[in-house]
């Protein structure tokens, strides 16, 4: 049951990257070790001790841990539970939360309780069952008196039910059955302070009762109440209304909540089928149903208004959907989904809230909204489009979800954003303090909720780990530039100095500023760059490329609208201080809300996401920290390129008082042309005659600069790089995403990283010796990110392209395939299995993990790949490559693990001589039979092969111990194949040779051919025995033959009979005509058949027939053959009489 899987829950040991995929604007203060309420701005309503870390921040949401941290019982059932086991969670608003997996129960509490001992997670065992357990059919009651203690019912899907008074004493538990009468348990809702509500799968219920402190339960079913006239008031109203609601109609159960209780009753309310019905319980257990709505009526025709602005009786094809429902403070909302199949098969979700508060039933719905959110219909696709939840939460949000999203919606129904859950696959949600909760695989415990944030100071949001608030010269001119810049004509200008007000905290001013440099009503086209792209995307190039404001050197080169992003002399703190001042930037943009109408930016020889520009920027930053802190290790190769690249661009006369460095760092922008000037001053130094370990060493350098640098950023891109994600308005335009370490051309990165890869492999390898093997490795460590680093960049510019244009798609999809696969073979060539492994496992590499494990022997990490690349069709490409490098036999000595694939594989027309081996190998012997009949019926070059595939093929039958009528008829059939054989394998020996066939390698003959052999002119000794032979083949075609084409050769048969012995047949008769004939082959084959019981009629033509047949030619107006064939006729008829 218990398989490893990777869990990120233990925190000691949780990676960087899965500790967070942050905002690039939350705060990160260090943690203490002990609560403290002191200097907190905002109370937070969570309790103590209950951890919130950020595991992403999206432009309007927050996703974050949520509770106490998981008991270690939960991580270990979740990182080592097997996948095939269904595991599902309950979150219950007074803060317990229950795990399922299997026939365990664990129950634990995720809000932590200021006070008494620790609360640990109780493991319980569930009742018996064949079916699955899920975390719907338990209930967990809380205990007033004690938030550490609870009571706990948990129902098996046979009706089974088993009750705790308390979860802390698992032996002291009690087990009745509910009675369902066949019926399946659905789900058990909490309701007090009746007990619990349990639902079938058909909607039938049951009150279970608890008696809290005791080992008792009872249960009652719940019925409609009875009435003297209760049976005619059912027929009339079924009449009328439909159904009788008081009875259950077997139909599925999609929802069953508790309502909100009153003074002296409660309600529920039951979403069945395509009707809402709403019960009242009240004191002393009674039960009442109020009444019954057809809710799914109701849904239709509000959809079909909304929607389609038609009345439902237009809608022909219009099929709903009720999906979940929740209840309200006024009644409940239910949602639905809708499609008019005979317009497009789009799919429209769309909630209805029903008032329940009147005392009559409600005739329309109270509120009915559409939501942003669509889907395309596909029939085979029905339960992913349909299994979505509702999760309502206090406030203006909605939250629909299935197992593998989350979509935000407003109480207007616009979708607010769609989230991929961290964590992958959600098994449990729930709603506690207004927050909506969620569990996932991975995760564990999290929250999603709105990242609206009171306006304040940047500086207050990054905190102490930022510029102190005290020096605001790195960011803000003097006052007068200041003021120069806000009543300035030139917008740049103006738009940095709102962004040097937001930093301050002046959000009123600064607001001003870019609602008058950016109206609202200015609507930019889809697709297209606007002005605020364009001042935005000069806002952050201006600022990492910003002059030092501080140092005097650079006095002549200071603007009036600089931002002055840093107050250092020194080079490397002024690259960090940029770094920081472009997080204010992003934040700023947010705070003013032009974050979400960034558009599209023209880029190099295309267009990008202004979002992705922005994040390029800080990448370049960061490539630029890496690059400056590995100066004193390789100034060496780092020193001569950058005056290279001052020589490109002519910035050496600058200032005698500025140094390279000064002039090359102030630009980062144009970080990226270190690379090309280091990989032309490398190629200069290995031009020469330089001994092999001093080149080795040279090319090791290069290449640690620029992993060094291209770490830095793409690392930064992992983390980070979700923050800068387009918006759903550009994604839909399908944007070719090529970074800037990705781009091609002559001097793009791709192609420089692509010539440093081959200097490396051509002229850094063969130089290390037998001794140099640690320098050897070195080298291929650094390849191995060489080629990771083009590889990914392929895989998300695909990625962007997946949806848009396809023969760009297929073009660069097969450059890729090329490419990596060119990539990663030196690695096997030159035996560096591990990192060949690694390349190939990530880039789907199958070849290259075929041949190593060949070249290793390692057949076990063959069937792992088998596992790992299930989905990828890893097995099917290793079948074939064995195929092809003729190694058949391997193919066919697979673990049984993987006989399904290799069957399947072996399913293929051409492939079915080796699939009666592998299924004889396991025992399969009715489908070898099979298998083997039918390449026999197929064979037609050689007869021998034929014989044996039948032969075999009826042995492999004899062998099965399931043989049924099928197999009967189909050993019918290979003994009439074999008869057939038997005919061409007794045809005489010189006719064979004299058809230069050779009877070892005789090709499969058709009965017709054989006929015709038999009776031929070739065949000279031919007796009656051979024509009779050919009679006996007219049965074989009587099957597939039409009844003209069977006529035609049953005369050519006895036509040739006459002509054989044409003399015979046309000499003139002499005495009695019988003893004439006697001795013909004609009389000797017909006297053959009626010796072995053959009717002469049914092989005989007629004589008029027969005589008019032309192949007999000239005989047919011979008298004496006319004499001889009556006479032979009369004389059988005789016989016969």
């Amino acid at each position: 049951m218990f398989s490893p899987r990777a869990s990120p829950y233990t925190p000691t040991n949780r990676s960087t990257q899965n500790r967070r995929v942050s905002n690039l604007f939350t705060p990160q203060r260090k943690a203490s070790p002990f609560p403290s309420t002191a200097g907190n701005k905002s109370q937070n309503k969570r309790s103590l001790l209950q951890t919130s870390q950020l595991l992403e921040e999206t432009q309007s949401h927050r996703v974050e841990q949520y509770g106490t941290p998981l008991p270690v019982l939960i991580t270990e059932i979740l990182t080592y539970t097997d996948r095939n086991t269904e595991i599902s969670v309950k979150l219950d608003p007074s803060g317990w939360a229950w795990l399922v997996g299997g026939r365990k129960l664990f129950v634990w509490r995720y809000k932590a309780i200021t006070s008494g001992r620790n609360v640990l997670c109780k493991e319980l065992t569930l009742p018996p069952s064949d079916l699955a357990h899920n975390a719907d059919r338990v209930c967990v009651i809380p205990r007033d008196d004690d938030a550490q203690s609870a009571a706990c019912i948990a129902v098996s899907p046979e009706g089974v039910v088993r009750y705790w008074p308390n979860i802390a004493y698992e032996a002291s538990s009690v087990e009745i059955s509910a009675e369902l009468k066949g019926e399946e348990c659905k789900c058990v809702v909490y309701f007090p302070p009746y007990g619990c509500l349990l639902g079938t799968t058909t909607s039938s219920l049951v009150m279970l009762t608890p008696f809290l402190g005791q080992n008792k339960i009872a249960y009652h079913p719940l019925k409609a109440a009875q009435g003297m006239f209760s049976g005619f008031g059912r027929r009339v109203s079924s009449l009328i209304f439909g159904s009788d609601p008081g009875h259950t109609t077997g139909a599925s159960l999609q929802a069953l909540v508790a309502g909100e209780m009153g003074d002296e009753e409660r309600p529920f309310y039951v979403l069945s089928g395509m009707h809402l019905q709403k019960w009242i319980v009240q004191d002393g257990n009674t039960e009442r149903l109020l009444y019954q709505i057809d809710a799914e009526r109701m849904f239709r025709e509000n959809l079909a208004r909304k929607v389609w602005d038609k009345d439902l009786f237009q809608l022909t094809e219009l099929k709903t959907w009720l999906l979940d429902m929740q209840s309200t403070q006024d009644g409940v909302t239910i949602l639905g989904a809708g499609t008019d199949l005979e317009e497009n098969a789009t799919v429209h979700y769309a909630l209805v809230s029903i008032c329940t508060l009147t005392s009559g039933t409600p005739s329309a719905p109270s509120s009915f909204t559409v939501l942003d959110y669509k889907l395309q219909y596909e029939e085979n696709l029905e339960y992913e489009l349909f299994s979505y939840q509702l999760l309502r939460v206090d406030g203006d949000e909605i939250f629909i979800h299935d197992d593998q999203k989350i979509i935000i919606c407003s109480a207007s129904g616009t979708t607010v954003e769609e989230l991929n859950p961290p964590g992958g696959k959600i098994i449990g949600a729930g709603v506690s303090d207004s927050e909506a909760l969620f569990f996932s695989i991975l995760q564990g415990l999290f929250s999603v909720s709105s990242s609206h944030k009171q306006d304040a100071s940047m500086l207050d949001e990054f905190g102490e780990e930022s510029f102190a608030k005290g020096d605001l010269s790195s960011l803000a001119p003097s006052s007068s530039k200041f003021h120069d810049m806000s009543v300035s004509e030139d917008k740049p200008a103006r738009l940095k100095a709102a962004f040097i007000m937001t930093c301050k905290g002046n959000m009123k001013e600064a607001e001003e500023i870019v609602q008058e440099l950016f109206p609202m009503t200015i609507m930019t086209g889809k697709g297209v760059s606007s002005e605020i792209d364009k001042l935005v995307t000069k806002l952050s190039l201006d600022l990492i490329d910003d002059y030092p404001a501080s140092d005097p050197r650079w006095a002549e080169s200071k603007r009036l609208d600089t931002v002055q992003s840093t107050t250092s002399v020194i080079i490397l703190q002024q690259l960090k201080d940029k770094r920081r001042a472009h997080e204010f930037i992003i934040s700023f943009l947010k705070k003013v809300s032009l974050w979400d109408r960034l558009n599209v930016i023209p880029v190099r020889d295309g267009v990008m996401s202004t979002k992705w520009v922005l994040c390029e920027h800080v990448e370049k930053l960061e490539a630029a920290i890496i690059l400056r802190e590995l100066h004193n290790q390789h100034g060496i190769v780092i020193d001569p390129a950058i005056k290279k690249v001052l020589v490109y661009r002519e910035d050496l006369g600058f200032s005698a008082s500025l140094t390279h460095h000064d002039l090359f760092y102030r630009e980062v922008s144009k970080i990226h042309e270190l690379f090309e000037a280091l990989l032309e001053f490398e190629k200069e130094v290995l031009s020469r005659e330089v001994p092999a370990s001093e080149a080795v060493n040279f090319i090791q350098s290069v290449n640690a600069v620029m992993e060094g640098m291209l770490q830095g950023a793409l690392q930064y891109r992992k983390s980070k790089g979700s923050m800068f994600m387009p918006n759903a308005t550009e994604q839909a335009d399908q944007l070719e995403y090529i970074a800037w370490t990705s781009t091609g051309g002559k001097t793009g990165l791709r192609t420089i990283i692509r010539e440093q890869y081959s200097v490396t492999l051509e002229m850094g390898a063969p130089r290390c010796g037998a001794k140099e093997v640690d320098m050897q490795g070195i080298l291929f460590q650094q390849l191995l990110f060489l080629v990771d680093v083009l590889l990914d960049g392929y895989t998300h510019q695909l990625l962007s392209l997946r949806q848009g244009n396809q023969d760009r798609y297929d073009q660069l999809h097969e450059e890729f395939d090329q490419e990596k696969h060119h990539l990663i073979l030196p690695f096997l060539e030159y035996k560096q299995y591990e990192a060949a492994a690694s390349l190939a496992e990530k880039y789907l590499d199958f070849e290259i993990l075929v041949k190593l494990c060949e070249e290793t022997g390692n057949q076990e990490k063959i069937q792992k790949y088998t596992e790992q690349f299930a989905d990828q069709g890893f097995s099917d490409f290793l079948f074939n490559w064995y195929m092809k490098e003729g190694k058949r036999g391997k193919m066919l000595s697979q673990p049984t693990s993987k006989e399904q694939d290799l069957s399947r594989f072996l399913q293929s027309d051409d492939l079915h001589y080796l699939k009666w081996l592998h299924d004889i190998n396991s025992n399969k012997f009715k489908e070898a039979h099979f298998t083997l009949m039918n390449l026999g019926r197929h064979e037609t070059e050689i007869l021998a092969r034929k014989k044996t595939l039948l032969s075999l093929s009826k042995l492999a039958a004899l062998a099965s111990e399931d043989v049924d009528e099928e197999m009967e008829n189909s050993i019918q059939e290979i003994d009439e194949e074999h008869d057939l054989i038997l005919h061409q394998e007794l045809l005489p020996a010189d006719l064979v040779q004299g058809l230069d066939m050779e009877p070892e390698h005789m090709r499969v003959l058709e009965p017709a051919e054989l006929v015709r052999l038999y009776v031929s002119e070739e065949n000279v000794s031919a007796t009656e025995y051979d024509f009779k032979k050919a009679l006996d083949l007219l049965n074989f075609m009587a099957k597939g033959e039409s009844g003209d084409n069977l006529e035609i050769l049953r005369m050519h048969i006895w036509c040739q009979a006459i002509l054989k012995e044409k003399t015979i047949w046309t000499h003139n008769p002499v005495g009695d005509p019988l003893d004439s004939i006697k001795d013909t082959i004609f009389l000797k084959t017909v006297a053959l058949a009626f010796r072995e019981g053959w009717n002469p009629q049914t092989f005989l033509p007629e004589l008029k027939q027969l005589l008019r047949f032309p192949e007999l030619g000239e005989l047919r107006e011979n008298q004496n053959l006319h004499f001889f064939l009556k006479a032979a006729y009369e004389q059988i008829l005789s016989i016969l009489k």
